[in-house]
């Protein structure tokens, strides 16, 4: 189904830019906005998800009164906090969280559509390509996740910080909505790609995959 949206995603932006005459308007501006993110796995519980700043470069190609082109470039902030326990011999377990925290550069493009001309909203759908990185700790050692119950079967929660290095990508999809030199922006994110691919050594049975909802004011350098 995901292969499926992004698909949609790509020939939705194609069929807009290669099917109209020609471009009309172009524009450039920073973007400023708050992304929650959160992780979807099979191998630990997500406790809370990860509010935090995102921020970038936006371009805006307009074709016509309806449609338009926008490519954007944004640093963004992500991850989840994970379910984990802290074995403790003859005694109950204490649960805690771990946080899955890390850094993103994504560029992304998005095909917009105006169903109405005297209605300065338009539809949204696109996809991205990030490039993450991390500082994650690694001296806890005594976190588990996967299985809560027994330590002989669960994974030790620093085992999984190489999943957060490497790239993510997928389709994303919402709403804009201003006219003149702002621009407000509401999209969902959502990654395809199986993160705990990054880790090297390890069976790629388990899966772990990201999704964002992101709220953004673009300020463009020119009407």
């Amino acid at each position: 189904m995901n292969t499926k949206i992004f698909a949609f995603a790509a020939i939705f932006a194609l069929v807009a830019t290669t099917t109209l005459n020609a471009q009309s308007s172009y524009k450039m501006g920073f973007t400023l906005g708050s992304n929650y993110s959160s992780l979807k796995s099979d191998m630990f519980t997500t406790a809370s998800g990860r509010l935090s700043a995102a921020a970038g470069f936006t371009i805006s190609l307009g074709f016509g009164d309806q449609f338009e082109l926008t490519p954007e470039i944004m640093f963004v902030q992500k991850g989840a906090s994970a379910k984990v326990v802290d074995f403790q011999p003859e005694s109950q377990s204490e649960v805690s969280t771990y946080d899955f925290y890390y850094n993103s550069f994504e560029a992304g493009v998005f095909a917009g559509f105006q169903p109405s001309k005297n209605v300065p909203v338009s539809i949204q759908v696109g996809g991205f390509f990030g490039s993450h990185f991390h500082n994650l700790d690694r001296s806890q050692q005594d976190l588990y996740l996967g299985d809560y119950e027994s330590i002989n079967n669960a994974t030790k929660a620093i085992d999984l910080n190489e999943a957060f290095t490497g790239i993510d990508y997928g389709p994303a999809f919402g709403i804009s909505a201003g006219t003149g030199r702002f621009r407000v922006n509401a999209r969902y994110y959502l990654g395809t790609r199986n993160l705990n691919d990054n880790r090297d050594f390890v069976e790629k049975v388990n899966n772990i995959h990201t999704n964002s909802i992101r709220l953004g004011l673009t300020y463009f350098f020119k009407q």
